[in-house]
C-alpha cells in the first residue's frame, strides 16, 4: 500500500523555476507535479485543485486537519519566499501544518502518530538551489554542503541537527583546507533534499524519512510553533 503524503508549501510563491507543462508559475505547480507523477503510487493527502482562499480560515483549517491527520509523511516544499517577513510565524499556514504533523492528536476516536517530515528544496527562477543549499566555500575540493537554516521557519530550524547524541554526527571535514564541523546522515529529524534529487529517487528519500520517524525518540523534536 502506498504511503500517505501531505504536502505543505507556499501556494503563491512565484520565485521558483517554471515547470514544463504547468502554467501557474508558482510553487503550486510542483505540488501538481508530485500528485500527477512522483506520488502516483502513493496516496496524496494534500489539497486538491480547489482554491481554498475563498473559504474562511476555520474551514481551511478543518480541511487541512483531516488530510494531515490521515497522513504519515509530510513534505515541506522550501521556496525562496515561503516566509512572509511581515507576518508572525504563528499566523502563517506552513508552521501550523508542520506542528500539526508532528503532534499526536485524537480525532473521532483515532489518534495520529508523529509524521516523518522531509524538506524538499525547490529551485529558484534561475534553477539554482544556492539560496538554501550551497557548497562549502573554504575549499574547491570539499564536497560538503551548507544549509541556510536561518532563513527557515523556527519550527523547521529547531528540528534540524537535533539528534540526541552529538558525537555520532559532529565531526571535522576530512579536507585539510576546510576543517568545518559537519553532520552526517541522521543528524536531523527533518532532512533536506533538492527537488531534482527527490524526484529522481523518491522511494529512497521517503523510506529514509520513515526510518527516521520510527527512530523519533532519538531526536529532540519541537512540536509547537
Amino acid at each position: 500500500m502506498g504511503r500517505k503524503v501531505f504536502v505543505s508549501y507556499k501556494h503563491s510563491d512565484t520565485s521558483v523555476q517554471g515547470l514544463t507543462g504547468y502554467w501557474k508559475g508558482t510553487a503550486r505547480d510542483y505540488v501538481d507535479y508530485l500528485a500527477d507523477k512522483t506520488l502516483k503510487d502513493d496516496v496524496y493527502k494534500g489539497e486538491g485543485d480547489e482554491d481554498l482562499s475563498k473559504f474562511k480560515d476555520v474551514t481551511i483549517e478543518t480541511h487541512l486537519k483531516n488530510n494531515i491527520h490521515d497522513s504519515s509523511i509530510t513534505l515541506v516544499l522550501i521556496s525562496p519566499n515561503m516566509k512572509d517577513r511581515y507576518e508572525r510565524e504563528s499566523d502563517q499556514w506552513i508552521p501550523w501544518e508542520i506542528s500539526y504533523s508532528l503532534k499526536e492528536i485524537t480525532r473521532s476516536g483515532k489518534t495520529s502518530h508523529t509524521n516523518g517530515v522531509l524538506a524538499v528544496v525547490l529551485p529558484d527562477r534561475n534553477g539554482s538551489y544556492s539560496y538554501y543549499i550551497s557548497q562549502c566555500s573554504k575549499s574547491y575540493s570539499c564536497d560538503t554542503e551548507n544549509l541556510a537554516t536561518g532563513t527557515l521557519f523556527q519550527i523547521l530550524r529547531n528540528n534540524m541537527f537535533n539528534y540526541n547524541d552529538n558525537e555520532t554526527y559532529d565531526r571535522s571535514c576530512n579536507n585539510y583546507n576546510c576543517n568545518s564541523i559537519i553532520s552526517h546522515g541522521k543528524s536531523s529529524y527533518i532532512g533536506s533534499v533538492k527537488w531534482c534529487d527527490f524526484i529522481s529517487n523518491k522511494d529512497y528519500y521517503l523510506d529514509r524519512t520513515v526510518k527516521i520517524r520510527d527512530d523519533r525518540k532519538s531526536y529532540n523534536i519541537t512540536k509547537d510553533v
